[in-house]
């Protein structure tokens, strides 16, 4: 039975979860080998724009191992259908470098995400808790966040990811941040205020194990006051009025 709709105590999600009070945001500093660029973001309403990101993913992750070659050089999922889903692609000049994909997800409906489908109990209760607050039971998971391989050294992209990834995030008025991630990189995601939620499991399409992570909307707002660069308001971005229906979105980045 789904979690979604059922309301549990908040004592039992705090003891499920392992909830602390929220951490004070760090300080997050890009890698030094981010360089000054200018970068374009596109919202994959195409099939041009789709394609780039299945292409970015699956280069991505064959050169890892975590799939298998294909014939098609190319790498999506079931939950790109969704109409939950929403897939951006980044752009250097007309080469297709990066791509984060979201999935939304709201307390009482049947959307579903790789999170909420891998870690039921997990997400449910994050779902659930606060259910007089009107914007509670609204989240978002990061997913499929990857780079290709000539710019995996490039830290400042993932930060622009996450930029336009918490863009679709403050549009849907999100409140819980979801993140499932290799155990390696769950010290880059708690400097980002997000905590661990579960163990390591299998997640679907890959061969690696991944590791629930969450976060709050208090926390988000906090790290995007302390690091401009993922703050979709800092100036840095510019043409965001016609980014949900496809158009290029422009994305200064600087040491």
């Amino acid at each position: 039975m789904s979690l979604i709709g059922k309301i549990a105590p908040q004592a039992v999600i705090n003891q499920k979860l392992q909830i602390s009070a929220p951490p004070p945001p760090q300080r997050v500093i890009p890698s030094k080998s981010a360089r000054s660029a200018v970068y374009t973001a596109r919202l994959a309403v195409s099939d041009e724009v789709r394609r780039d990101a299945y292409r970015v993913r699956y280069r991505s992750y064959s050169s890892q191992g975590y799939i298998q070659p294909n014939d098609s050089g190319l790498f999506s999922d079931r939950y790109d259908e969704m109409p939950n889903a929403r897939t951006v692609v980044i752009y250097d000049g007309a080469n297709a470098v990066a791509s984060v994909r979201v999935c939304l997800l709201t307390r009482g409906t049947s959307q579903t995400s790789p999170a909420l489908d891998t870690f039921p109990v997990e997400v449910g209760a994050l779902l659930d808790a606060h259910p007089d607050d009107a914007f509670a039971g609204r989240a978002i998971e990061v997913t499929r966040l990857v780079r290709s391989p000539e710019a995996e050294n490039n830290q400042g992209l993932v930060f622009l990811l996450y930029r336009m990834a918490g863009y679709i995030s403050l549009c849907h008025h999100t409140q819980i941040y979801l993140a499932c991630v290799r155990t390696n990189h769950a010290p880059f995601y708690r400097r980002l205020g997000y905590q661990a939620a579960s163990e390591p499991r299998p997640y679907p399409g890959l061969s690696c194990k991944m590791q629930l992570m969450f976060s709050d909307r208090e926390r988000y707002d906090g790290i995007r006051a302390s690091v401009p660069m993922m703050d979709p308001f800092a100036g840095t971005t510019f043409d965001l009025d016609g980014f949900f229906v496809g158009d290029p979105v422009t994305l200064h980045l600087s040491r």
